[in-house]
């Protein structure tokens, strides 16, 4: 059998190895990055990392995407964004998350709105916790971050996203329905709807009115993993591990597929009214093995919908159409 392989042209001869000096071990880094401890005017720390693209701004500015919990998804949010830079354009991505243990703590505070603490379920170990702070917390990014981030680069205000998962996508959401003008686009992942017994959806009520009033051109979506319906095995050793009460159970009342999908749907009868909905389910996916997914999604249904914007009255992709996996 004879070998199909080209021969090598011996006029174009391999690349040099590199050195042994510069093959030595070091600290894998991110081009292009930068990260800082940010105090707040309320005294909190944050993390913020920041990703700047190798072109230079649009005349607008580049468009700009605030990724929650950055210890989870900033290095995906960037290399998928940058993986797509030749189609798309540049875009600028920002990190925001915790420098320490203690303000990890804080995490649970700044995602959730105001709640009535006999609305929650049983508490984990050690207890709820502070909670009922995103207003301070969106006010921070409004207020505080925003401007920082401005200050450094060139932002698009027109073209700016928020993507969060499980109760940071909660944060999105109560974002969208409190301060829709705060950005254009907004991306939850497996979104914690059951949070408070459901408090968002009073909130959804509000905006629906507002939002078919001002016609304000918003994109959403929204996502879940299609084993969030129960606990995999793997996930109920770790929730037993940590002690959780009857994690089986009480991970079947939160309802994470259901919930994610009556709410989209409820948005649905907004796509005449400005508002861009779309739902899709990752087949085989958990909450957590989800987020690449959730993160690749989102990245292409900002960008493209920035680079070509819906046309008004077009139809868009709703609850069922939008390509579930």
């Amino acid at each position: 059998m004879t070998d199909a392989r080209p021969a090598l042209d011996a006029a174009e001869p391999l690349a040099p190895p590199t050195p042994t000096a510069a093959s030595s071990v070091r600290p894998f880094s991110m081009p292009r990055t930068e990260q800082w401890s940010m105090e707040s005017r309320a005294n909190r720390v944050f993390e913020i990392s920041l990703a700047l693209p190798k072109a230079p701004p649009p005349a607008r500015g580049y468009p700009i995407i605030y990724a929650l919990d950055a210890g989870t998804s900033f290095a995906t949010v960037v290399e998928t964004a940058r993986n797509q830079e030749v189609l798309f354009g540049p875009v600028v991505v920002v990190g925001i998350g915790y420098p320490s243990e203690a303000e990890i703590a804080n995490r649970l505070f700044d995602l959730t709105p105001a709640t009535d603490r006999a609305t929650l379920p049983a508490p984990p170990p050690g207890g709820w916790g502070a909670i009922g702070g995103a207003d301070a917390f969106l006010r921070f990014i409004q207020d505080e971050l925003k401007p920082r981030i401005e200050a450094r680069t060139s932002v698009d205000k027109s073209h700016q996203a928020l993507f969060g998962h499980s109760l940071g996508g909660l944060f999105v959401l109560h974002a969208l329905f409190t301060r829709p003008d705060a950005f254009e686009t907004y991306v939850a992942g497996s979104p914690s709807i059951w949070w408070g017994n459901r408090m968002i959806f009073k909130e959804l009520d509000a905006f629906k009115q507002a939002q078919a009033a001002s016609r304000h051109q918003h994109r959403l979506l929204v996502t879940a993993g299609g084993l969030e319906t129960a606990l995999s095995p793997e996930e109920l050793r770790a929730s037993l591990a940590m002690n959780l009460p009857n994690p089986a159970f009480e991970f079947l009342k939160l309802k994470m597929v259901a919930n994610a999908q009556e709410l989209a749907g409820q948005l649905q009868p907004l796509s005449t009214r400005g508002l861009q909905v779309a739902f899709t389910i990752f087949d085989g996916e958990t909450h957590n093995s989800v987020i690449p997914a959730y993160v690749s999604r989102g990245v292409r249904f900002t960008l493209s919908g920035w680079s070509h914007p819906q046309v008004t009255g077009q139809q868009p992709c709703g609850v069922g159409d939008c390509g579930q996996h």
